[in-house]
């Protein structure tokens, strides 16, 4: 109960940490169920865009891990709280290269307007660049020419990789963002994990002091720097993409390093 003592709040990854593609990661289950039976404040927070922040508490249910919608956030959700706070009520035009499901989810909101890539990538304002199976060459030429128009870049993640179940690291979001940024010259505003706006969001949903937050990840450039920007304690937990070897390279280091969820509950992390 060491680590659990210290803590009142808990910030957490998802892929590589509660789960890895359809399978959970072992003991990820009970270490939720256990801070939700003690009454802890946590919330999810993920660079993985492909599900909207419903589906991500759906999923997680279906795992029969106990999640709200409200407790799922994504760098799509900075994007909205950058856009709703701004003092130009004219609706800016998006150029969204997302997933099917995302593209739908941003096409009943009121605050932006989502745009064809063939027919209006001359007056996009915005072009986004979440996660996407389906992004292809065509998809690359128009989010270039929009950008050369003007229009400003965003990245839901510069992640180039993610653990996946296939034994391997898979290509991620920052990989195609790559593309563009090479084509292009222009630099991607990258909108999730390490940003400290996303960790931002996150603290205020928890509604507790920083220094009662603990971050738990598998992703050292992420989860864990990310964590030493917003000032929050991390842990990094060897379930994912990063193992111990990776830490020798870094000059910020997490306060925890865990070989899995378990030894949340382990005094030998104190």
């Amino acid at each position: 109960m060491s680590i659990l003592r210290n803590y009142s709040g808990f910030i957490l990854d998802l892929d590589g940490v509660i789960y890895l593609g359809n399978q959970l990661v072992p003991h990820s289950k009970k270490y939720v169920e256990r801070i939700n039976q003690l009454g802890m404040k946590y919330v999810f927070v993920t660079n993985d865009c492909r599900l909207s922040a419903l589906q991500y508490s759906q999923k997680l249910r279906n795992f029969g891990i106990p999640c709200t919608k409200e407790q799922i956030i994504t760098p799509l959700s900075v994007l909205l709280d950058k856009l709703t706070n701004k003092s130009s009520r004219k609706t800016p035009g998006v150029l969204a290269f997302t997933s099917k499901k995302v593209r739908r989810g941003l096409k009943s909101n009121k605050d932006i307007k989502i745009l064809d890539p063939e027919k209006d990538y001359k007056s996009a304002q915005i072009v986004l660049v979440a996660g996407s199976q389906d992004f292809n060459y065509m998809d690359l030429m128009y989010a270039c020419l929009a950008i050369q128009n003007g229009a400003t870049f965003y990245a839901t993640s510069k992640d180039y990789t993610f653990p996946s179940n296939y034994g391997h690291l898979v290509p991620g979001t920052g990989a195609i963002v790559a593309a563009i940024e090479k084509a292009t010259g222009a630099n991607a505003i990258n909108l999730g994990k390490p940003s400290k706006t996303i960790f931002d969001i996150a603290v205020k949903f928890l509604g507790l002091k920083r220094s009662k937050i603990l971050m738990i990840g598998d992703n050292i450039q992420t989860d864990i720097y990310g964590s030493k920007l917003s000032r929050i304690d991390s842990a990094l937990v060897l379930t994912g993409k990063n193992r111990i070897k990776d830490l020798k390279n870094v000059k910020f280091k997490p306060k925890f390093v865990l070989k899995n969820l378990k030894e949340v509950f382990d005094s030998k992390n104190s």
